[in-house]
């Protein structure tokens, strides 16, 4: 299997994250597991059209060129169409000129900000999860940035199944919905069995 860096090429608008990603910006994807640089972040919404491509990236193709399109695919850009940001997916051992990458300044929310920030954790393994997941792995979610503890992975797939509940769970819930209760996702392994846990982080 491949190595994967994905990285943030070009911006064609202006991004809206806060802070924006720029050129430089990268996380890495190894075994499954995504990890991303101290002080490096990587918008959820971005990750979410980026996840369909990473597993078969990390792949070789055996089909011919002109049978499979993922031979094809190297730039992959965010939703926002007035963002634009395009990430380029850079497998181990191909040759690519990538920008730098510099930290990000940490920043405050902003005033009016009405996101809460949430806190991903693993509160059990019930099977033998492939991924090498463990109690107290953990990531965060601060308005729609992720982090990833500096060093630390976590297993993409897990990641995956959590992602369609979050920006929900950001945002206040009213009395009577489903998703006021769900906090608990089990990851789509059935031998793994991982349970991860959604809690809110206060300041």
């Amino acid at each position: 299997m491949y190595e994967l860096k994905v990285a943030v090429t070009k911006v064609m608008g202006t991004c809206t994250a806060c802070p924006p990603m720029k050129p430089g910006d990268y996380f890495c994807v190894r075994d499954g597991a995504l990890s991303i640089p101290e002080g490096g972040f990587i918008c959820l919404w971005a990750l979410q059209s980026l996840m369909p491509v990473l597993t078969a990236k990390e792949r070789r193709i055996a089909e011919p060129q002109e049978v499979d399109w993922v031979w094809r695919v190297y730039h992959v850009q965010c939703p926002d169409p007035a963002g634009r940001v395009i990430f380029r997916i850079v497998r181990s051992g191909e040759e690519a000129d990538l920008p730098p990458f510099s930290p990000a300044p940490p920043s405050a929310h902003r005033s009016d900000e009405v996101l809460g920030d949430l806190r991903v954790c693993v509160s059990e393994v019930r099977g033998m999860c492939t991924a090498g997941m463990a109690p107290g792995d953990t990531f965060t979610l601060r308005i729609g940035r992720l982090y990833i503890p500096a060093d630390e992975t976590f297993c993409l797939y897990a990641l995956q199944a959590a992602l369609p509940l979050l920006p929900a769970k950001q945002r206040a819930i009213r009395d009577g919905d489903w998703l006021r209760g769900a906090a608990d996702i089990i990851c789509p392994d059935p031998a793994g069995n991982v349970l991860l846990h959604i809690e809110a982080v206060h300041p």
